[in-house]
């Protein structure tokens, strides 16, 4: 993966061009059609997944709770906590997607230290709001 398409999600925006590199040696891209589900709630959590494009909706117990687009990051909170997924995520257009599995996102601690942080914080956002 080439490291400028990561720049474009915000997660990795702030990440130096050396970290940059080390994350796009591991991270993949992926395409899903409309329609799919991306990760389901109860599920494992072995992805970490960024939209490059497209949108998706989260559901919990059946019910809409966000709408994803853009540079929305999901699948960071199972990761790191090494929890079942929280909810469903559909994509509502066709989506491009950026993965880094469980390994991947362990070794950001060492090779990526300030984008592992930012994955933290992000998660301690979302259960402050849950």
């Amino acid at each position: 993966m080439d490291a400028t398409q990561l720049k474009r999600i915000p997660l990795f925006a702030g990440a130096s061009d050396e970290e940059l590199a080390k994350v796009a040696t591991f991270a993949q891209a992926k395409e899903v059609p409309e329609g799919t589900v991306v990760v389901s709630e109860g599920g494992f959590s072995r992805e970490l997944l960024a939209i490059e494009d497209g949108s998706a909706e989260v559901t919990r117990d059946g019910e809409r709770i966000a709408d994803l687009g853009q540079g929305d990051i999901f699948g960071e909170a199972g990761m790191l906590d090494d929890e079942l997924r929280s909810a469903t995520v559909t994509a509502t257009s066709r989506l491009k997607l950026i993965s880094l599995g469980h390994f991947e996102v362990q070794r950001l601690k060492k090779d990526a230290p300030e984008v592992y942080g930012r994955i933290e914080d992000l998660v301690e956002e979302r259960k402050a709001q849950s």
